[in-house]
């Protein structure tokens, strides 16, 4: 994971598509399901596994997502 500080973003003027994707990673004792999902909309992914793994295929999950917004757009 980047070491950049984090800082608070506004939408500015003229601030166009916003992409809302949230991430959840449900920790369970013999495994993790990782959801995520484009606002309201289906999940991208759902996926039950093993400890260790659940971070794996998460950014190219949200990096599906949205490009499929910005493909959209006009």
């Amino acid at each position: 994971m980047s070491e950049a500080p984090l800082h608070p973003v506004e939408d500015g003027p003229g601030a166009g598509q916003v992409v809302e994707v949230t991430v959840r990673v449900m920790v369970g004792p013999e495994r993790s399901t990782v959801v995520v999902r484009r606002g309201r909309d289906p999940v991208a992914l759902h996926e039950v596994r093993e400890h260790g793994r659940e971070v794996e295929g998460i950014g190219d999950a949200v990096e599906a997502v949205v490009r499929e917004v910005l493909a959209r757009l006009p």
